[in-house]
């Protein structure tokens, strides 16, 4: 051994080029195809001020207990309900 430090052999200009431009364009180009996938494959979204052709869809927490009514509600043979909790935080 002489004691020289060096390269192996030459690298020329195209490997640089590949080695520090094409191989991270091409791993970028990945990721943004990859995050921007679903947007181009969803349907158009919904848009202030535009025709709402779809049937309403209501949400609950309690879906058996949506149809109850309460003992203060008029109906007199309507039994308590047990439904607890709300906005008092009575549990």
């Amino acid at each position: 051994m002489t004691g020289t430090v060096g390269y192996p052999a030459a690298v020329s200009i195209l490997e640089t080029i590949l080695v520090f431009v094409a191989i991270p364009l091409a791993v970028y180009g990945f990721f943004a195809l990859v995050t921007l996938r679903s947007k181009f494959a969803s349907r158009p979204r919904y848009r202030p001020g535009q025709a709402w052709d779809y049937p309403p869809v209501w949400w609950t927490a309690n879906p058996e207990g949506a149809g109850q009514h309460t003992a203060d509600s008029g109906h007199g043979d309507a039994a308590p309900s047990k439904v607890r909790g709300g906005a008092s935080g009575n549990w």
